[in-house]
This record gives C-alpha cells, structure tokens and sequence, in this order.
C-alpha cells in the first residue's frame, strides 16, 4: 500500500494552528471542534515524519521546521485564492489582476508611488500586492504565481528574469535628539555600546552591517532584532536605538523625525525586480516596470532633499 500524504485539510489545519497558536482558537477558525483539530495535527506530525509544534504554557509554538513548512503551505492557499477571485473576476467580466510581490520596505516607499502612477495610467487592471519574504517573493515568481517580484539581494534564480532597479547606501539611524545626531559621520566604532535594533538575520540583512562592525572594536547592545527591515526604522524613529538602513526603508519615516547620518564602513544594499522568463506581458509589463523605476528615482530624490537639508550625503551609493 502507497504511503500516505499531507491533505489538504492537514494543511488548513497546520494553517489555523500557525495562525491561532491554540488548538481551540484553529477550531474556532474553522468552523471544528477542538478534539478534531487535535486529532488532524497528529496526523498532520505523523504524516510529516516531525514534529510541528512545541506544547508551551497551553500554547502550541511552532518548530523552524514548521516555520519553513508554513512558508511554502502559504504558496498553496495563495494559489487557491487567486484561483477563487479568478474564477469570481470570470464571472463578473471583470479585468484581471496584476499580482505582485515585494519586501516589506519595498511595499511601503516604492509601491505606493508606483500604484498611483499606474491608476493615473488608466489602465484595467488592478494590482494586488503580496508582502512576502525575499524567499516568499523567490517562490512566487518562480512558480508563476506573481507577475512581478521586487526583492533585495536575490540570488539568481532559473526561469526568473532579474533587473537591477537600484543600490543604495546605508546609514545610520536614530530619532531626534540622539547622541550621534550631532556627528556628520558616524563610525562603526561609534555603535559601541549604543542601543542596537538589528536587521534580519534570516535574509542576511544584519551580516552586511556585522562585516561593517568587524574589527572596529565596537560592540552594540542589540535591543531587539527586526525581520522586517521597515520595522528597525520605524523603532529607530521612535527611540528604541539606532539601526543601520538605507533610503527605502527609512523614507517612510522622515515624517516622524527619524535622523540619518552617514554611515563607514560603507553599506550597500541591491534591489531588484523580478518576473516569470518567458511570460507574456499581457498586462502591460514594461508600463508598470516604468511606474515602478520612477517610484524608485522618486523615493531617492525624496531622501537625498532630506539628506541636503541635514548636511549629509546622497541616498545613492
């Protein structure tokens, strides 16, 4: 007999559980009773050869084997989902969508100038926009399931086509009033002993500014460490401590007084844009590829006027 597989309701239940963090709270979710849903994740465990979560204090906490299982499983429902609003856009006669995938930081400096320039285009199509991982964006466009893929230090992938839409430099930043405000550089030997919200991990993020710090003699106190790149500039506007990013991610915080200020060594940070090779462009690719390479030069631009008014130097490398 043929070993059995992962379901689908394994995965919705895997889904609810990573969602809910309870097994009451997935039923809830789902519409089940709590002994059912216990009783799929244990199949779900014996189905998938470990174990998915830890029992803590009533909670169940996920392994990083479920964490990486979740990424992929969420590939699965957005699949489904698209399928649904296509099926509902069929019926309707309405236009497709233009899926697209991006950072976090991206999501929130670039995109936003992009779909106003694409509204103002006219066009029938409406976008939908996927925040994900540089992983999650990876997959997205490698399996088709996103048009269009904006991501920072993307290795090359077969069957994806890369375009460099910018490289920016990194600078140190902080909220008003901090110390290191006053200088017109700042070191990486200045970090020494400071507050430090670091960047991720995970994506390889916090290693450019680590290869920055090494042999400086300058050891942070790290606060908290951020996976979203956005989220240490939003902490460093509020007080939190100081970060090291670059334009697209501190932008969106100008407005709340975060301070930047150069920062040596340099740190430079890749963007790239990403799309299916051999895709048609059915949707008026290279008008939403200019939206989005004038959004860029437009977030640039931003900054740097920021940057001129505080003395420092561009947003560019």
């Amino acid at each position: 007999m043929a070993a059995r597989s992962l379901e689908f309701r394994h995965l919705e239940v895997f889904r609810a559980l990573m969602r809910t963090g309870t097994a009451t709270g997935a039923g809830a979710l789902l519409g089940v009773s709590q002994p059912a849903v216990s009783r799929l994740l244990a199949q779900t465990e014996a189905l998938a050869g470990f174990p998915l979560f830890e029992r803590v204090r009533g909670r169940l906490v996920p392994t990083a084997l479920a964490h990486a299982l979740h990424e992929e499983a969420e590939r699965v429902f957005i699949g489904i989902e698209e399928i649904s609003a296509l099926a509902e856009r069929l019926c309707r006669r309405a236009p497709r969508r233009v899926v697209v995938a991006s950072v976090p930081l991206l999501t929130l400096s670039v995109l936003p100038r992009a779909a106003r320039a694409w509204g103002e285009l006219r066009r029938p199509e409406a976008l939908a926009v996927h925040s994900r991982t540089v992983g999650g964006v990876l997959g997205m466009v490698a399996t088709r399931q996103a048009d269009l893929g904006l991501v920072t230090g993307a290795p090359p992938v077969p069957g994806v086509r890369s375009l460099l839409l910018a490289r920016a430099r990194a600078f140190c930043a902080m909220a008003p009033g901090h110390r290191l405000a006053a200088l017109p550089l700042v070191q990486a030997a200045d970090l020494d002993g400071e507050a430090y919200i670091a960047l991720s991990r995970e994506e390889g993020r916090q290693a450019l500014v680590d290869a920055a710090l090494d042999g400086s003699g300058a050891h942070p106190v790290e606060v908290a460490e951020c996976r979203m790149t956005s989220g240490a500039a939003a902490m460093a506007a509020a007080g939190a401590g100081v970060t090291v990013v670059d334009a697209f991610a501190a932008a969106p915080f100008l407005p709340a007084g975060l301070v930047l200020r150069p920062f040596e060594p340099a740190v430079t940070v890749e963007y790239r844009l990403l799309w299916p090779e051999e895709a048609p462009d059915n949707f008026g690719r290279a008008l939403l590829v200019q939206a989005i390479r004038a959004a860029v030069r437009s977030v640039k631009a931003e900054v740097d006027r920021h940057l001129r008014g505080a003395g420092a130097v561009k947003a560019g490398a």
